[in-house]
C-alpha cells in the first residue's frame, strides 16, 4: 500500500484520492466544477480551502439565501440620471477570481437562471467578469426514495435545472464516510482533533 501523500492530503483533505485527479483537472482547465455529496463530506470546506491555498480573491454564496443585489451590488442612478450604476460591497462578484455557489440546488428558479451566464460565460447582466477564473458549486443529493433504509431527507433539495447542470464540465460525487478506507477514516479523525486543539 502506497504511503505517498496526495496533494489534497497536504491541505488536510483525506478520503479524496479517488476524485483528486478530477478536481486538479478542473483547476487546470478552469472549467466549472460541481461537487455533489451528503452533508458533512467536506465539499464547501474543500472549495473554500482551495481558493485560500491558491491565494484567490474568493466569494462564497449560499444559493438558498443569496439575492441578486448580493452579486451585483445595489443599483442607483448616476448623477445625470441617465443610467444605473451599482454600489459594490465586499460580497459583490465583480473582482472575484473564484466563486462558490453553495447549496445550488436550493436556489430559487429565477436565481438559477441568473447563475447560468455566471457559471457558463463568466458574465453577469451581460458584463464580462474579467478576473473570474474558477466557478465552483456544491449541493446535497436530491431525495431518493428508492433506498428508504439508507436515504437522508434533504428537504428543499431539488434536481438542478438541466440547462444549468449541463454548464458544469466536471460533476463529482464526493465520497461519504462509509466509502473511506480505515486509514482515511483515521486520518480524518486525527486531523479533526488537531484542528480543534488550535
Amino acid at each position: 500500500m502506497s504511503t505517498k501523500k496526495h496533494l489534497l492530503e497536504t491541505l488536510g483533505f483525506y478520503g479524496y484520492r479517488s476524485i483528486e485527479p478530477v478536481i486538479l483537472a478542473s483547476l487546470v482547465t478552469r472549467d466549472p466544477l460541481l461537487l455533489v455529496g451528503r452533508a458533512g463530506t467536506g465539499k464547501t470546506f474543500l472549495l473554500n480551502r482551495l481558493s485560500q491555498a491558491l491565494g484567490l480573491e474568493h466569494r462564497h454564496y449560499n444559493a438558498s439565501l443569496v439575492s441578486f443585489d448580493d452579486l451585483v451590488g445595489f443599483p442607483f442612478p448616476n448623477e445625470e440620471k441617465s443610467e444605473i450604476e451599482y454600489l459594490q460591497t465586499p460580497a459583490t462578484v465583480w473582482n472575484a477570481e473564484s466563486i462558490l455557489v453553495d447549496e445550488i440546488n436550493r436556489c430559487r428558479p429565477e436565481h438559477q437562471n441568473r447563475l447560468f451566464s455566471l457559471i457558463h460565460e463568466r458574465r453577469l447582466q451581460g458584463i464580462q467578469i474579467e478576473t473570474l477564473v474558477h466557478r465552483w458549486a456544491a449541493m446535497n443529493p436530491c431525495n431518493d426514495d428508492s433506498d428508504a433504509t439508507n436515504s437522508v431527507n434533504y428537504a428543499g433539495a431539488l434536481p438542478l435545472d438541466q440547462a444549468l447542470a449541463d454548464r458544469f464540465n466536471w460533476v463529482v460525487d464526493v465520497p461519504d464516510w462509509d466509502q473511506l478506507s480505515e486509514r482515511e477514516q483515521a486520518a480524518v479523525a486525527q486531523h479533526g482533533r488537531r484542528r480543534t486543539r488550535l
